[in-house]
């Protein structure tokens, strides 16, 4: 077992209680790791989703299948009336969920149904010490719904009713899930290079509201996002699917190819280059880890070199321009020495820089959508 200590960097005193915290799991014979977040942003959403990566990379590195957080009952009640509050549909209102895939590991919460009262008692009864969240107190959303709540042990009627809404509402999530992950186990080959072939004739036999939540995924997946694809935009898109047309969305382009449709990322919509710093990998476009030598830096390929390398390099040629031109290349000095996926110039020195696809949502979570079928996760 590893304790896993994130010091955001944001407050003054986030350190010193990183090191405490490093302490009193050293004192109970737990080995303590500390993460430094590196720029991660001050928005709350952006804290959570910086944190919650270090925290899976580090487990995955450290060896270890799942990463265990102690959220509670009454973060999930608030978590439910927040998503009540922002017009979520049923899956929102299930809340967090109990397992899922995040990076190499499994997410495990096994606390959600249980009260803080209860798990300060046990901290009390054990003798050990904890340290109040500051910002459960502060001017965010979520803490002026924890005060307006009154409701610091999380037993009252308020929280227990939404506990109710996130059971219900994520067995029928969980359900709708599994039809989705064998649906798109069918009819998906995903791709390592960062793109997705959708059969075409399945498609076309699923119901609509199937093929929103299959299109939804995808477009997710290879778009590299977090949250998921606005409503408007999927039915535009999908309206021109039905037309035998293709369509962009989400950043993302969808084109018919032969008996399938091609779901790949718009090399205009990547993200800039960035330099590699000491302390490779970096993330680059929300969808690839990548390393190389610090001072390379990296960022697409581009629609010219990208014609440039299919006239002269012929392992290249059976790979789709739009997701050839997407791929991430390594330049030291201005110069192409590596699109890691697939190229590398061995005289550029070792070692080789590398690069993979991991978005920060698979496809298919593993284990929860009932298909089974390694192919179709993004780790």
């Amino acid at each position: 077992m590893i304790g896993l200590v994130v010091d955001h960097g944001v407050r003054p005193a986030a350190t010193l209680e990183a090191r405490l915290v490093a302490e009193w799991l050293a004192a109970r014979g737990i080995e303590a790791r500390r993460l430094r977040l590196a720029a991660p942003g001050r928005s709350a959403q952006a804290l959570r989703r910086a944190r919650l990566q270090a925290l899976a990379w580090a487990a995955g590195e450290a060896g270890a299948l799942h990463l265990l957080l102690a959220h509670h009952a009454l973060d999930q009640a608030e978590t439910v009336l927040l998503r009540l509050a922002r017009g979520s549909g049923e899956r929102g209102l299930a809340g967090m969920a109990e397992t899922r895939a995040v990076g190499p590991v499994r997410l495990l919460r096994p606390l959600l149904g249980e009260a803080p009262c209860a798990l300060r008692a046990f901290l009390r009864a054990t003798g050990q010490p904890w340290i109040e969240d500051p910002s459960n107190t502060g001017q965010t959303t979520r803490a002026r719904l924890r005060a307006a709540m009154r409701d610091r042990d999380g037993e009252g009627v308020a929280v227990r009713a939404a506990l109710g809404v996130a059971i219900t509402a994520s067995r029928r999530r969980k359900e709708a899930e599994e039809t989705l992950a064998r649906s798109l186990a069918e009819a998906v080959q995903l791709s390592p290079l960062g793109f997705a072939l959708l059969d075409a004739a399945r498609f076309a036999a699923w119901t609509e509201p199937l093929q929103r939540e299959a299109l939804g995924a995808l477009l997710r997946c290879i778009g590299g996002h977090h949250h998921p694809v606005r409503g408007d935009r999927l039915t535009a898109l999908l309206s021109h699917l039905q037309r035998g047309k293709g369509g962009t969305a989400a950043g993302c382009l969808v084109a018919p190819r032969g008996r399938a449709m091609l779901i790949a990322r718009e090399p205009a919509a990547a993200a800039p280059p960035v330099v590699i710093r000491e302390g490779s990998p970096v993330w680059w476009d929300r969808r690839w880890r990548v390393w190389a030598l610090t001072g390379d830096s990296v960022g697409a390929v581009g629609a010219a070199e990208a014609a440039a390398l299919r006239r002269v390099t012929e392992e290249v040629r059976c790979i789709p321009s739009v997701v050839l031109a997407s791929l991430p290349a390594i330049r030291r000095g201005g110069v192409l020495v590596a699109v890691p996926p697939i190229l590398y110039d061995p005289d550029m020195g070792a070692p080789a820089p590398g690069a993979l696809f991991r978005p920060p949502e698979p496809l298919v979570a593993r284990g929860e959508g009932g298909a089974g079928d390694g192919a179709l996760e993004a780790w």
